[in-house]
Parts: C-alpha cells; structure tokens; sequence
C-alpha cells in the first residue's frame, strides 16, 4: 500500500469524482481509477460506488477513511521535521469561555515547548480552527472529542461569609441568600432543574455573560456564585464549598473535526499532559 495511493483515496473521498480528484492530485484520471482498484483489491473490499454523477463512498470507504487520513497528516509532519527549522506550522486554538488560565497556559506552553515552528493562534471557541478547547456539551456531529479534565461545580464565597464555616452546603440553605448569576454556565439547566425540584427562591443580585465579573462581585462580598472548581484558584480571597446534595459537573476537552486529524506530535503532548493532570487529582 503505497502513500500515493492513499493520498488518491482521500481526494477521491472528498471529492467524490475521480476527475475532480486527478485535478487536485495534478495527475490523469486513469492513474487515479487505477490505483484505487488496486486499493480495492489489497483491502478485499469495494470502496466507492461508481454512478453518473461521480462516486459515493461505502461503509468500508468510511471505517477506512480516517485511518488513510491520518497516516497522510503524520507524513507530513514527519517530512516537515527536517524542512528548514524557520518553517512555520500555523495552527488555531478555539477556546471556551471561563476555562482555568492556570491549566490553559501550561497546555500552550506545552505546545510551544514540543511543537517545533509552531505558529499557534488563540480564537473564540466559535471561531474556525484546527481544534477547540471546549466542554463536552459544545462538542459538533463532525468533531471527536478527547477528555483533559474535569470541573465540578462549587460555591464560591467571600471569606467570613456564614455558610464558610460549613464543609459543604444543602441547597435548601441557598433560599433567599443573595447570588450573583452568570448566562453563560453549562450547568445552567440543571442547576435549574434542582433549585425548582426543591421550590428554593434564589435572591439574584446581578447576573453577568463574564465569570470574572461574577467572582469580582463574590469577592467584594455581595453574594455566592456557582462556578467552575478551578476558575478560583487565582481568587486568593475568595473560598469555595461543595454542594452536597447535586453533583454539576463539565468535562472539558479537545474537540477536532473527524477529517482533519492533528499531527500525532501535538496529541501525544495534550496525552502528557492529561496524563499530568490525572497524577494530580
């Protein structure tokens, strides 16, 4: 099974012409037909079906697609490592709101550190990029999606305030106590759900799209906000207490479109990383 080959299957698969995928290979159409029967014969399987307005890939076209895909991206990266060293390899990050800044530094950092050339650009987690870092609700049909860590929710609370001197906290003890409320949680509906299951009035004094805004009103001592556990940790006057009786939790982590995979170098440094985050908890 030759790399050629390979490259011919992926642009016949996108383009679903054999003509259309010659042109972009820059080579005739019998030398694409060709290969892909021999690609056929070696696998033992049929790969497109052919009709008069091109070709629609099988079930085993689709299996065998991102496989063929990601031996392509990782020769690529492999041939790029001995290109000239001020060779640059653009990529974008997408980034969700409110992660933690201490844990997404270290991911950049990680990056830069082992990605040689890498020329590393920060979007909005909406934004088009090569991967986002997301939770797991923002996660696309076309996208995978690999686990970095996990958020429990807790109440964040100024120091002296009379529900600190608890370990953890009862939602019945949140009626009419003074909250600061966020639009963007992705706990949001089930934080509903249990405040309403339980019929407790929640005393929303503010509500804000940022989580800083919220944390800088905790802080000064207006009223508790359900966050994140580790959007804290730079809040040096700010303490956070579990709730005892709901469990709200996000799983953040790298989400990246099916037919793109990422060059083998980059994901093995996010799975040290992850595995370094795990060692931890």
């Amino acid at each position: 099974m030759e790399l050629q080959t390979l490259r011919y299957f992926v642009s016949v698969y996108k383009e679903l012409s054999f003509s259309r995928a010659a042109k972009c290979c820059f080579v005739a159409q019998p030398s694409v037909s060709a290969a892909i029967q021999q690609l056929e014969s070696e696998l033992d399987c049929q790969l497109f079906i052919r009709h008069s307005k091109g070709v629609s890939p099988t079930q085993d076209a689709k299996i065998f697609y991102p496989h063929a895909i990601k031996v392509v991206s990782d020769i690529q990266v492999m041939q790029q490592l001995f290109q000239k060293k001020d060779l640059l390899l653009p990529f974008k990050i997408g980034l969700m709101p409110f992660l933690s800044g201490e844990r997404i530094s270290q991911i950049i950092k990680d990056l830069l550190d082992n990605l040689q050339g890498l020329d590393l650009t920060i979007v909005d987690w909406n934004a088009d990029a090569d991967a986002r870092i997301v939770s797991s609700t923002m996660v696309r049909q076309n996208e995978n999606f690999k686990k970095l860590w996990c958020d429990q929710y807790v109440l964040a609370m100024p120091e002296g305030h009379p529900l600190s001197r608890q370990k953890s906290i009862q939602l019945k003890q949140l009626d009419g106590v003074p909250f600061i409320s966020r639009t963007f949680c992705d706990a949001l509906d089930s934080w509903n759900h249990a405040i309403q299951k339980q019929r407790i009035q929640i005393n929303t004094k503010a509500t804000f799209n940022t989580e800083e805004y919220a944390l800088d009103l905790v802080a000064a001592g207006l009223g508790i906000s359900l966050v994140p556990s580790h959007s804290t940790t730079l809040h040096t006057n700010i303490i956070t207490r579990v709730i005892s009786d709901v469990q709200l939790e996000r799983i953040v982590g790298l989400a990246y479109k099916v037919d793109h995979p990422l060059p083998s170098q980059l994901l093995t440094t996010i799975n040290k990383f992850k595995d370094r985050i795990e060692s931890v908890i």
